[in-house]
């Protein structure tokens, strides 16, 4: 085939002459390089006329006839190609049947099985949805879905401020806007189960990125730290710095969100060589909103040491149980400033947790047993009382994480079919 075949074209002819060739796939949206993969040929088309032969230049290169139109005693090229289009829909239509038909069933698909964020857009935006061309990518496919569900988003706010306006001004009969307003409502409805969609796949995907995370590779190597550090919460970030969104605190515990002050291997003191906990948690015994350190006592502090997975060569003097319970020794002489050089209070009433994420090897129940720890009822865990710093420190295993948190979100994968 001629190189010059790469698209279905509409060529117009003036005077019994090729004068300008139109890629026609750009205006018939179903129309794409398919056609030539699935059959072999692209469509040619041929366009002549006496308005065509009137209104060519001199050069026969191209022709007298505005793009748009200025005025309705005028025609433009676009409505000439537009007209054609039309035509050629009808003349193809048994070929762009069937690809409509694929393309429908492809992105259902795919929204039902990997995006249900966007389930409502079948419902709400259908010509949007039968705009989108039938070859893209997943990755353009969505990236067109989401420029479908923004504009759904905007005219969901517009028909809002619509209708409060209208119940504002108090001439609406609510017996004849009945109809209109359940219509609203249930659009909005399903914007938010779109909403609850999206994080619940989100939830999914990060839950997959840990079970994979403390998976050993094919040379039998395991994740750094560092990996599942940062899917939880990001390394040398404080809750001042990022957004509700861009940690996953949920894996361990929904409630950890919520603390007053959250810092993420930020050295004590903002001194390198001093102690670094992983995670840094700080809560206040009444609420106080979201302020800064007000030198306040806080009534809760928790600490997480996080660990390679399957790591087994932790002994006496290296090890993350010592390793907290050394940190909360500092933190209970009141010697420990935080990021901002504020002191972080401490008394005798305030409650340590102390959490080690690993996976329970032979070297760490050795020093757990020495600790006199326990072992959860479900035997994925272990957990010690310390009296003397009161303090309450478990063992985290991966292993627990995960199936404590797939338990708690098991039921909104199921409903999502994820």
């Amino acid at each position: 085939m001629d190189s010059s075949f790469d698209a279905s074209k509409l060529y117009l002819y003036a005077n019994d002459r090729m004068v300008q060739e139109i890629n026609i796939e750009k205006y018939i949206v179903d129309l794409d390089k398919n056609l030539f993969l699935e059959n072999g040929y692209y469509y040619a088309g041929v366009l002549s006329g006496e308005f065509l032969d009137k209104n060519v230049g001199t050069n026969r290169t191209s022709f007298m006839i505005p793009n748009i139109a200025e005025n309705d005693l005028e025609i433009g090229m676009n409505d000439i190609i537009l007209k054609t289009s039309e035509e050629i829909k009808v003349y193809l239509s048994e070929y762009l049947k069937e690809v409509k038909k694929k393309k429908k069933e492809r992105i259902a698909k795919y929204i039902k099985t990997t995006a249900p964020q966007y389930r409502h857009l079948l419902n709400y935006m259908e010509e949007d949805i039968e705009s989108i061309k039938p070859s893209l990518s997943e990755i353009k496919l969505d990236d067109e879905l989401h420029k479908i569900k923004r504009k759904f988003e905007k005219q969901l706010k517009e028909e809002n401020e619509k209708i409060l306006k209208t119940l504002e001004v108090g001439a609406v009969n609510l017996d004849s806007y009945q109809e209109k307003f359940a219509n609203q409502f249930a659009k909005i409805s399903e914007a938010n189960k779109s909403s609850l969609a999206e994080y619940v796949a989100h939830r999914k995907v990060v839950l997959e990125l840990l079970k994979k995370g403390i998976r050993s590779n094919d040379f039998g190597k395991y994740s750094k730290e560092a990996f599942i550090h940062n899917l939880i919460y990001p390394m040398r970030r404080t809750s001042e710095e990022i957004e509700y969104q861009a940690h996953n605190l949920w894996l361990i515990d929904e409630k950890l969100a919520y603390c007053d002050y959250i810092s993420s291997d930020v050295p004590f003191n903002n001194d390198s060589k001093e102690g670094r906990p992983d995670l840094l948690l700080l809560d206040s015994p009444v609420a106080v909103s979201d302020e800064e350190n007000t030198g306040r006592e806080y009534g809760t502090i928790i600490i997480f040491e996080l660990k390679r997975p399957m790591r087994d060569d932790y002994t006496s003097s290296d090890n993350p149980i010592d390793q907290m319970m050394d940190y909360a020794e500092k933190l209970k002489e009141n010697t420990v400033k935080d990021k901002y050089g504020r002191t972080i209070k401490t008394s005798d009433n305030t409650q340590l947790y102390l959490y080690a994420v690993c996976d329970i090897t032979n070297t760490l129940i050795r020093i757990a047993r020495k600790y006199n720890f326990c072992e959860t009822p479900d035997k994925l865990g272990m957990y010690y009382y310390n009296n003397v710093i009161n303090a309450y420190i478990e063992i985290l295993s991966y292993d627990k994480i995960i199936d404590d948190t797939t338990k708690r979100n098991e039921i909104l994968f199921d409903k999502l079919g994820i």
